[in-house]
């Protein structure tokens, strides 16, 4: 039995994306390793037409339960990592799912949802506050039909979701956020990314790490040294040395 690392996708990555974010390093170092696609992530969203969810220990809990029947996996010596939204569904499935000795969220999320508020004016921003589906729905179809960038960003972001109303798409997002009470039920070490220009959760890497009460890291990247922006994309050797470093502090060959 060995130990065993789980890759936990994005939002838009590609299963075969896992090989240079982790995979290889993994298996460099005589680590088991494995990926997945979970609902509205590729394979599954194509095949099987499920979209995003926010109680993502419902993905990651039967992984596991897959992993540690298995006689080459160290039930006990078990590795989590989440790239880009999987910085949110990791800390999400540690609150519930306790059966990692250690775990990476890169970046940190907090609020999944602040992206996709970011597009929207106030007028819109009131209407999903009251709840008000018809007319925040026909806004935004009404907004699309004048707008090419806006149809481009919609037909992209929105589809992972598999809602049938714009709307349904914002609360779906709203839903992934770790409140203090998830937080506080997370005991798996932790280590959170923060590189130096984040461009979709900024500020959330801090922010996740500072609530956490348990072992935790933060480890941060720059621009100076190849490896800023949103999951480090053209520093994968510095990134990939430097987390399983901690995880090997964590986790022992």
């Amino acid at each position: 039995p060995r130990r065993t690392f789980v890759f936990n996708n994005g939002s838009d990555g590609a299963v075969t994306s896992a090989w240079v974010q982790g995979i290889a390093e993994a298996v460099a170092r005589g680590w088991n390793a494995v990926t997945f696609d979970g609902p509205g992530q590729s394979s599954t969203l194509v095949r099987k037409h499920l979209g995003f969810r926010a109680d993502w220990e419902h993905v990651i809990t039967p992984v596991v339960d897959q992993l540690v029947a298995r006689a080459d996996v160290g039930a006990s010596r078990l590795a989590l990592l989440g790239v880009s939204q999987g910085g949110y569904w990791v800390p999400r499935s540690l609150a519930f799912e306790h059966r990692f000795a250690a775990a990476v969220a890169d970046p940190g999320v907090v609020d999944v949802s602040t992206t996709l508020m970011s597009h929207l004016s106030h007028g819109m921003h009131k209407l999903l506050d009251e709840g008000d589906q018809a007319k925040f729905d026909r806004d935004m179809a009404t907004g699309e039909r004048f707008s090419k960038k806006l149809r481009a960003t919609t037909a992209l972001r929105f589809r992972p979701y598999q809602q049938d109303s714009a709307f349904d798409v914002y609360r779906t997002a709203q839903a992934m956020a770790l409140t203090d009470e998830l937080i506080g039920q997370i005991t798996t070490p932790l280590l959170i990314t923060s590189p130096e220009g984040e461009q979709f959760w900024p500020g959330q890497s801090q922010s996740l790490y500072d609530r956490l009460s348990g072992t935790k890291a933060l480890l941060e990247f720059t621009d100076a040294e190849g490896a800023g922006s949103h999951c480090e994309p053209v520093g994968n050797l510095v990134r990939n040395q430097r987390i399983f470093d901690w995880l090997d502090d964590q986790i022992p060959a």
